[in-house]
């Protein structure tokens, strides 16, 4: 029998029958007559025949089918069925921790969690790209603080111990169901990856604003009018940059001054009302004058919100050449608050509405009252100062 070649194979026509020719030993090539080309093997086991798809030609060359048929002709010899082994090779290679934290935020995280966007953001971001092929018995502690490490040296060392915190919960759901023997990062303590987390105390003040604002206006970077305007917006709100960046138009009511944040989109896990000021409105018809997205800020393609860290990574781009040392997206929401409270002497249990936060025990009477109105003057309040502040007279 002739060997496969190329030109053999790309020249064979389509027939009224689908047919077959074979170079030897079981390797096959069958065409169909719309004129598909699909390499088999073709064996006997169990005193049955059996057709093992190799793949399709021209995908699939010869070589690399061949190599591939010779592979499966060598499993036959040693007495083995060829099908059974590739499943077993299949289901080891499915068997890592991206199958696993996948399974796990599916059938539980969704069902059991109030933010389960927060989890699945993690493993998309940082678990999957970092650790998604280790197989789940292989994987070891030192794989997990190494993937750790990564992540706190792009400097974000509090979001590593919250990313160590979910693979905790997500060994623990594995070894709960039998799929793992042992929990690989129980003893990988948060001190050792991020440090012992001390609460930020970081705000810009007004010359800070000022300057940031002025910097963002003036053109001289690269950054998105989606972007320049997320930043802004957040200062004006006190919004989380996870709320706006998943935010679609359809939470926002212009006529009304309000945007209603779902509660799958914020922590408290209740719908959040945010007051609009002019100011804010502005700024969200400048990015929407620019989109057909049904998301306020797109990802890379309009069905998509922007990719979690874009916000955080143009900060980090710019903060050289602003001239504002060491502040984070989240620093925005803190001075958001603390220039409500020390600037504008804005009562604290309002200030505490404008973020979103619930009411401790003792003030559980505020927790039914929205305070909209106050909230509304908050905001305008800090708006006009904002616009005061960073618009020039003409």
């Amino acid at each position: 029998m002739e060997k496969f070649t190329h030109n053999k194979i790309a020249n064979l026509s389509a027939e009224k029958n689908r047919y077959h020719i074979t170079e030897g030993n079981g390797f096959c090539l069958r065409v169909s007559p719309k004129g598909t080309k699909t390499w088999f093997y073709r064996y006997k086991f169990g005193g049955k025949e059996k057709w093992l798809t190799i793949g399709n030609f021209p995908v699939m060359g010869v070589a690399e089918a061949r190599k591939a048929f010779n592979d499966l002709w060598e499993i036959r010899q040693s007495d083995q069925d060829p099908e059974e082994i590739i499943q077993q090779r299949l289901l080891k290679k499915n068997n890592n921790v991206k199958t696993l934290t996948t399974d796990w935020y599916n059938n539980y995280i969704i069902k059991h969690r109030k933010q389960p966007q927060q989890i699945k953001q993690q493993i998309d971001a940082d678990i999957i790209p970092l650790l998604g092929t280790f197989e789940i018995e292989k994987i070891q502690p030192r794989d997990i603080a190494k993937a750790l490490d990564t992540i706190v040296q792009r400097g974000s060392p509090v979001h590593a111990n919250k990313v160590l915190s979910t693979l905790k919960q997500a060994f623990n759901y594995a070894v709960s169901r039998g799929e793992m023997a042992i929990n690989p990062a129980t003893n990988i303590r948060s001190r050792d990856i991020g440090g012992l987390e001390k609460p930020r105390d970081r705000n810009l003040d007004l010359d800070e604003i000022k300057k940031l604002w002025l910097f963002l206006d003036n053109g001289n970077h690269s950054i998105s009018i989606q972007i320049k305007n997320a930043i802004k917006i957040i200062l004006l709100t006190g919004a989380r940059t996870g709320e706006l960046r998943l935010a679609k138009w359809s939470e926002f009511n212009f006529e009304k001054s309000l945007w209603i944040i779902p509660a799958e989109n914020n922590k408290i896990g209740l719908n959040m009302k945010i007051h609009l000021s002019e100011f804010t409105k502005k700024l969200l018809v400048e990015i929407k004058n620019i989109t057909q997205s049904n998301f306020v800020l797109a990802g890379i393609s309009d069905d998509i919100p922007l990719a979690d860290k874009s916000i955080s990574k143009a900060i980090q781009r710019i903060q050289n050449r602003v001239g504002i040392p060491q502040w984070t997206a989240h620093d925005l929401r803190r001075t958001f608050a603390t220039q409500l409270g020390q600037t504008l002497r804005i009562e604290p249990v309002v200030i505490e509405k404008c973020l979103g936060h619930k009411m401790p025990k003792i003030m559980a009477t505020y927790n039914k009252d929205e305070m909209l109105h106050q909230r509304q003057e908050a905001l305008d309040k800090w708006s006009n100062l904002i616009e005061e502040l960073t618009i020039s007279p003409i």
